[in-house]
């Protein structure tokens, strides 16, 4: 049909914690939407899906981006950006650079990934990932930008 009604659900452990409103007929949604997620101590893997909604029938998920628990909580693989400093409602936070990503704290366009093996899957998604206060995170800022 050449265009698509695209939303997006996060889950952590296989378990949906968050999604994102549909952007209707678009190729290249934006949510903007920003989330406080709460993760278990013992959690394995965060996922992003990125789905097509359809009125009709079942909705076609597009693609996903997984990052697993050795990813998240990297700090000592990673350092703290000294411009990802802030204050917020009175609560200090840093965002997380690791090293396998450029920038400071995860703000990248992430390459979508298949769910199924022999499915083909094109386009990326920003999303933007930090851990607010000192140690080992419990609080996940997950901020689902956009996609392409």
């Amino acid at each position: 049909s050449g265009s698509s009604d695209p939303y997006c659900v996060i889950k952590v452990d296989n378990e949906v914690v968050a999604r994102t409103a549909t952007v209707w007929k678009s190729l290249n949604p934006f949510w903007g939407e920003e989330y406080t997620l709460r993760l278990p101590g013992d959690f394995h893997s965060l996922a992003v899906y990125v789905l097509d909604e359809d009125t009709i029938g079942q909705d076609d998920i597009i693609g996903k981006v997984s990052l697993s628990r050795q990813q998240i909580l990297a700090e000592p693989r990673g350092e703290w950006g000294a411009e990802g400093r802030g204050l917020e409602g009175g609560t200090a936070w840093r965002r997380w650079a690791p090293t396998v990503f450029a920038s400071a704290g995860i703000d990248s366009w992430l390459s979508l990934a298949p769910v199924h093996p022999d499915e083909e899957v094109q386009g990326e998604i920003h999303l933007e990932l930090w851990v607010p206060g000192q140690g080992h995170p419990r609080v996940l800022r997950c901020h689902l930008i956009e996609a392409r």
